[in-house]
């Protein structure tokens, strides 16, 4: 009797450990860290802090602006767009 509680606890156990794998949300990709003395910059959407290197750039009304992903550029340029 003890045997077969033993393994259902085991079971359920290993089912949770399961559907709690299964629902972990992805994971973000990440931005390696800046080189020693390279400048980070302000993505203006989500306001991540991007390495200059790693940054997404794009010149709008004659200024350069950076951002963290494609993503971003492309919401930001929907939201500039005049209504």
């Amino acid at each position: 009797m003890i045997f077969k509680l033993m393994v259902v606890i085991v079971l359920v156990y290993l089912f949770y450990r399961v559907v709690r794998a299964l629902n972990r949300p992805a994971a973000k990709p990440r931005v390696p860290p800046p080189a020693a003395g390279e400048d980070l910059v302000e993505d203006p959407l989500c306001h991540t802090y991007v390495p200059v290197t790693h940054a997404r750039r794009s010149q709008i009304d004659g200024k350069t602006v950076y951002f963290c992903s494609d993503t971003c550029l492309e919401q930001y340029k929907k939201q500039q767009k005049p209504s």
